[in-house]
């Protein structure tokens, strides 16, 4: 009878169309370890904007940290900004296909959130003198739903849209870098990305197809032998792929190797870093498996 009694209780608490975030008093926590790791950024900092790829969303409603603020976000902050402030303004929007909030919590505590202030569904806060320290960032959605975005940190004044994003390989590629060696095995190798973004892949270059993430998906450090290196994307929906080599070229390609995958391949490599990027169609992201080769 007491499990029974326990199960009642259970189907009260979360009752349809309330979350147990809701109900729990679950709220934005800036204890908890960012999603996305921590960036320092000291007044007068290159590139400006700096950007971050960032999945935004969660369950935990924004309006339990600042009454009045919009969407849903993770318990956890997205990012934590440790910023050293100049004589500039401190601006932090974001940039997505679809509707997306922002919540801020400044070193003195403060909470600041925005919707659309960055224009078309883009949200936008400028802090006027800001303070040195740690400031805490979520991202939000609505619905429940996940969104790829891009995070801006600017003292400029940011962009009010996604006009001047762009391919960036100078950012933190999202899953890490490997070093390869003519001959290496096994051939292929391989790498799990989930593909997609919300930077145009023809801000990199004239005519390459698809959306990516602002920073590389993967870095490659090459040692050539005999062969050629190739790049190719095995995934179940149609992806893209560009790739920026050693010397600042890059390569773009949509459905070379056949079944709507990508396929580039370079000949005569040259020794050093290429800059990987995955991408898809109308901001979606895929599950996908990149392969380098020196036998395609």
């Amino acid at each position: 009878m007491k499990s029974i009694a326990f199960v009642a209780a259970a189907s009260v608490l979360l009752a349809p169309g309330v979350s147990f975030a809701q109900k729990s008093g679950a709220k934005p926590d800036f204890t908890l370890e960012p999603n996305y790791g921590s960036v320092r950024l000291e007044t007068g900092f290159t590139p400006d904007p700096w950007t971050k790829s960032i999945l935004a969303g969660g369950s935990i409603p924004a309006s339990a940290a600042k009454s009045g603020c919009e969407g849903k976000v993770s318990a956890a902050p997205d990012l934590q900004l440790n910023y050293t402030a100049g004589d500039l303004n401190l601006t932090i929007s974001a940039v997505a296909s679809e509707d997306t909030t922002l919540l801020i919590n400044t070193p003195g505590g403060r909470w600041y959130c925005d919707d659309d202030g960055g224009g078309e569904f883009n949200p936008l806060v400028t802090i006027s003198d800001p303070e040195s320290g740690r400031y805490d960032i979520w991202l939000g959605t609505y619905n429940d739903n996940m969104v790829q975005s891009t995070l801006q940190i600017s003292e400029l004044g940011g962009s009010d849209s996604a006009s001047g994003a762009a391919p960036n390989m100078d950012l933190e590629p999202n899953y890490g870098a490997a070093t390869l060696r003519g001959g290496f095995t096994p051939d292929p190798w391989t790498k799990s990305i989930l593909a997609g973004g919300s930077v145009p892949a023809s801000a990199a270059k004239s005519g390459c197809e698809g959306s990516v993430s602002a920073a590389p998906d993967i870095q490659i450090f090459f040692e050539p032998g005999e062969g050629d290196l190739t790049f190719r994307v095995r995934a179940s929906e149609d992806t893209t792929l560009l790739v920026n080599t050693p010397n600042g070229r890059f390569y773009c390609d949509d459905d070379s190797g056949g079944d709507l995958d990508p396929k580039v391949t370079i000949t005569n490599p040259q020794s050093g870093r290429y800059d990987i990027w995955v991408g898809t169609y109308n901001d979606s992201m895929v599950q996908s498996t990149l392969e380098v080769s020196e036998l395609d």
